[in-house]
């Protein structure tokens, strides 16, 4: 007997997206999972909508609608499903993704061949022009200011002859990532500190302390609904959770050369950022990048040491719906 998946889905004011995603998973070649879909505190209006659409699923689907009256962001959208998910495997997908019929069957197969595996991942390619790769598994380097990067990113793959190995890789994307409950059960849940951005890698780490492995099995591929245009996806609200969050990262996991390193370049990158709004006047994006790199900085010292930060948690909440709308 196949083992329940639970699939959990995070929608946020773009039901349209989920309608599409949810049409995916209706032709899946795996017959036994759940679909747990978390409503992030979308305007009720589109709640509305969102739950009106879903009415076509009911002869194929079994979902199971979460409603939040405030947006959790990422971490804690994704928490609340998984304390209320009953399968053996968890996997969390972005609601702008569409699958291939045999995605789930491709990463259960996997994990039950593969106890080892903590967190996996198929090959991501664009939605909007499937020739360009958005994920060729994920890697981190402490000594950037990035830190994380998107192995194959915007590379072209018209064949889908580019990255078809399986691998150890250094985290899963929350874009489409498989675990096994026990993995969830043994390292907890993502930590909400976060927001958006960075969970993943975060989340994978930790698994890792604990002795498991983050692979990529490109054995399926699942498309991720976003401009290929970097130019279009840029938002001071990205900006923000990135400079924070690298840092967060930095301090609870990297060797003390490394932060130094990170430092170096973050200063660097960070005074010429200052200047430039300066001479161009944008006070709101001199505060934005004043903000992230104290709350970076004091949360990431905490986090190293093992405190609790939950009261930035408020503060942090406040300031991220702000910059949401600017």
């Amino acid at each position: 007997m196949e083992n329940l998946v639970s699939v959990i889905i995070v929608n946020f004011n773009n039901y349209q997206y989920t309608i599409e995603c949810l049409k995916s998973l209706e032709k899946q070649t795996y017959n036994n999972f759940e679909i747990l879909l978390v409503d992030n505190g979308s305007k009720y209006s589109l709640f509305l909508k969102l739950k009106e659409k879903l009415d076509q699923f009911n002869n194929y689907l079994k979902i199971i609608l979460i409603r939040s009256n405030k947006n959790l962001y990422f971490g804690a959208g994704n928490n609340k499903a998984i304390k209320m998910a009953n399968g053996e495997y968890i996997c969390l997908l972005n609601n702008d993704v569409i699958v291939e019929k045999t995605f789930i069957e491709k990463m259960v197969n996997f994990l039950e061949k593969h106890l080892d595996a903590g967190m996996i991942t198929p090959k991501i390619k664009f939605y909007e022009d499937k020739r360009f790769l958005w994920n060729a598994g994920a890697f981190i380097n402490f000594k950037t200011t990035k830190i994380v990067e998107n192995r194959g990113f915007l590379e072209y793959d018209p064949k889908n002859q580019k990255y078809n190995k399986i691998e150890i890789i250094d985290f899963a994307p929350g874009t489409a990532v498989f675990v096994n409950k026990k993995v969830i059960d043994k390292i907890g849940l993502m930590d909400e500190i976060f927001f958006m951005y960075h969970e993943d890698p975060d989340w994978n780490l930790r698994a890792q302390m604990q002795g498991y492995k983050s692979y990529y099995v490109p054995t399926t591929t699942v498309y991720h609904n976003v401009p290929i245009d970097i130019k279009k996806r840029g938002s001071l609200f990205t900006y923000y959770f990135f400079k924070r969050n690298s840092q967060i990262i930095i301090w609870k996991y990297a060797k003390l050369r490394e932060i130094l390193i990170f430092y170096f370049w973050f200063s660097y990158i960070n005074i010429y950022d200052t200047l430039y709004y300066t001479v161009r006047r944008h006070k709101k994006l001199q505060i934005i990048l004043f903000k992230s790199i104290w709350h970076g900085f004091r949360i990431g010292i905490k986090r190293r040491t093992n405190r609790s930060c939950r009261k930035y948690l408020l503060n942090d909440y406040y300031f991220a719906k702000l910059i949401q709308n600017l």
